[in-house]
């Protein structure tokens, strides 16, 4: 994975800059935008394995609690209640 210093080297500028121009092209920060693909990630695979667990795993989350918080600010229930709907 790319870190946010080598991006921002690519495009010849310095981090802070190109958090900035992110954030105004695209209405939210890099990390936001990384944290929102790993939610996105872990609901596809819990779609696809019905488990949560392994996409906490997976997706690099810290623990349930952490996709949880995350995944409920998205899509406003948790991971786990997802999951459980979709049986």
């Amino acid at each position: 994975m790319l870190s946010l210093a080598e991006i921002s080297k690519e495009f010849g500028m310095s981090k802070f800059q190109f958090i900035r121009i992110f954030k105004a092209n695209t209405g939210i920060s890099p990390y936001q935008y990384f944290l929102n693909y790993k939610v996105e990630r872990a609901k596809q695979l819990i779609e696809k394995n019905r488990d949560v667990y392994s996409a906490v795993t997976e997706c690099n989350f810290v623990d349930l609690t952490h996709l949880n918080r995350h995944f409920k600010s998205i899509y406003g229930t948790t991971a786990f209640e997802y999951m459980s709907q979709l049986n």
